[in-house]
């Protein structure tokens, strides 16, 4: 008897990469060339976050010797079920176990809604002080929503008899936003998003035939209370990570000198050998020049007072509250240098030339450099015989985004402007009334993330994090002599920015269309499925939008009764993501 059955999942909508309130519909393809007696055929939609850790265990207590074993820990993250056949008028009034197609192809429509939250809390039940499973006989399948909330009634009412039972566990699992697909570290941690069928034989000597269709999940930008970033920005909140250089003893490179005007001298009366010198010069030689005197030196020693300075400043990375980054969008952060000393003080104002430079505070940028490092901590539960235990591992790699040499790029904080951020502190050279001279943009311009990176997330056993670091080589003086490059880095002055726990973003942002499917209850219930035979077609409605229920709201009636818009509702329409910006971000993640 042949039996072939193929889940697959509409891609055309989202360009293969679904997000949080998608809607994902699917057909279901049985092909049978006999007879078939089936109990059900059952499609789930499932997120499972797996960890992989080798650790040492003690197999002989005698020998001591210490075996590795690798422990693994799967979490299921989303889970959803839907029977597709036989449809649900059937099930009610059947008692039937099996159910006989005849031979031929049959299609059977499937749809689910993608949720916000994780649901491994609402699964397992581990993190209410007590462990417990949700299980079901597949035999049984008049199993309804009302018996399963009565057996986990009766779990939960276990759980408060028995408060002190695996207490352990209770901060183990998390309640978080839906993590992202993750397929690059292998066994060791991975998340994955599948739609699977099952057709389940009546006989349980016959195997169960199945198959799945992965598909790729990104989450929508949200904050840790599951309200969209783009709300949360503040004009006047900033983030700023600073560090401390000094350029020591340091010489202007031009310096103005004060003239004095010449002193009125008295004309002398003309001598007797200078009569004579003039009469007789008519007849006499030219006698030679007389040589100029030299400048007179000052008390000290010295004719003009050339005194070194120590130039302060700091460098400094300032992002907009709260700090981000996304592959999608050209970086928001600024680079600074920042100095507590008035933009004069680097010029000619006291010779009289306020716009022309003394060349002390000329700042000669080498070198830019980002790094991005990649965090991932992840956790296994450790259960067997009898222990509870919680391994942890941490593994690290970095990313370089953009590495640019220069050649002696000059900087002058003569052009510092007054510093309007609140970046400054009592902490450092920095101090409050400062100025700030903004590197331009031009020099990292190229900074840009890899398209395939996850965004930030946390679950139950895999955390992801980022930390950015930023490095500058700046130097005191030109570099364009240096005999060697060699010789021309040990000049450099390098100095790094740590900016940890930088939240990397997906570049999704909700849409009229994620909106109405989240504010839509209907939308992603199981539906009853029409059993008419082959090849049957499916077209789901799509959900009306905002714009369509309000033509409808206007068509009825004047209901003056409608509430009127809340200041949230118009800045949350105001910052709807753009359709075709929304699918380019969906394409760029592709695991």
């Amino acid at each position: 008897m042949g039996l072939d059955v193929n889940v697959e999942i509409d891609r055309s909508r989202t360009g293969g990469t679904f997000t949080n309130h998608d809607v994902i519909t699917g057909i279901v393809k049985l092909t049978n060339t006999s007879s078939l007696s089936l109990t059900y055929i059952q499609v789930k939609l499932e997120g499972l976050s797996s960890t992989q850790i080798v650790v040492p265990t003690r197999r002989n207590n005698k020998k001591k010797k210490t075996e590795n074993h690798a422990l693994t820990d799967v979490h299921k993250v989303l889970y959803d079920l839907l029977i597709v056949f036989p449809p649900e008028n059937i099930r009610k009034v059947s008692l039937a176990k099996e159910f006989t197609l005849t031979p031929g192809t049959y299609t059977y429509p499937f749809l689910f809604k993608i949720p916000l939250k994780s649901g491994c809390l609402k699964q397992t039940g581990k993190g209410l002080g007590f462990d417990f499973k949700l299980t079901s006989n597949p035999m049984n399948l008049n199993v309804n929503a009302y018996t399963l909330r009565q057996d986990i009634n009766n779990l939960m009412s276990m759980a408060t008899q028995q408060p002190n039972q695996q207490r352990g566990s209770i901060n183990y699992h998390v309640d978080t936003q839906l993590p992202p697909t993750l397929l690059t570290m292998g066994q060791t941690a991975n998340i994955k998003y599948f739609v699977k069928v099952t057709c389940k034989r009546a006989s349980i000597f016959k195997v169960n035939a199945r198959a799945i269709d992965p598909f790729n999940f990104l989450p929508l930008d949200l904050d840790d209370h599951f309200q969209p970033i783009a709300l949360q920005e503040e004009e006047y909140k900033e983030v700023y990570f600073r560090k401390d250089i000094v350029f020591k003893n340091r010489i202007p490179e031009v310096v103005g000198v004060k003239m004095e005007p010449p002193q009125p001298q008295r004309p002398e009366l003309y001598s007797r050998n200078s009569v004579k010198k003039g009469f007789l010069s008519f007849f006499a030689p030219p006698s030679p020049p007389i040589p100029p005197e030299k400048p007179k030196r000052t008390n000290s020693g010295h004719s003009i007072d050339i005194l070194d300075t120590d130039v302060n400043f700091a460098f400094e990375i300032r992002f907009r509250h709260p700090a981000f980054l996304s592959p999608t969008s050209a970086p928001r952060f600024k680079l600074f240098f920042v100095s507590n000393v008035d933009p004069s003080s680097y010029s000619l104002a006291k010779y009289g030339k306020p716009e022309e430079s003394n060349g002390l505070g000329v700042i000669y940028l080498q070198r830019l450099k980002f790094d991005l490092i990649v965090t991932t901590n992840i956790s296994v539960l450790e259960t067997e015989n009898g222990i509870n235990d919680i391994h942890q591992s941490r593994a690290e790699n970095t990313i370089s985004v953009c590495n640019n040499s220069f050649r002696d790029v000059p900087l002058d904080l003569m052009h510092s402007k007054k510093q309007k951020s609140s970046s400054a502190s009592s902490n450092g050279f920095v101090k409050f009334n400062s100025f700030e001279l903004e590197i331009p943009k031009k020099y990292y311009d190229n900074f840009k993330l890899p398209r395939n990176l996850p965004p930030t997330f946390t679950t139950c056993n895999i955390e992801r994090t980022y930390t950015l670091v930023v490095v500058a080589g700046v130097s005191s003086e030109k570099l364009g002599g240096s005999a060697s490059r060699h010789e021309g880095d040990k000049r450099i002055r390098f100095v790094d920015l740590v900016c940890p726990n930088i939240k990397v973003l997906s570049g999704l942002k909700l849409t009229q269309a994620l909106h109405s499917n989240a504010s839509n209850p209907s939308v992603g219930h199981s539906f009853d499925s029409k059993e008419n035979g082959r090849h049957n077609e499916f077209n789901p409605s799509v959900p009306p939008t905002v714009s369509e229920v309000g033509r409808q709201s206007i068509g009825s009636a004047e209901d003056t009764s409608l509430p009127l818009p809340t200041y949230e509702d118009v800045v949350r329409e105001n910052s709807y993501q753009d359709d075709s910006e929304h699918l380019r971000a969906r394409h760029r993640y592709k695991n």
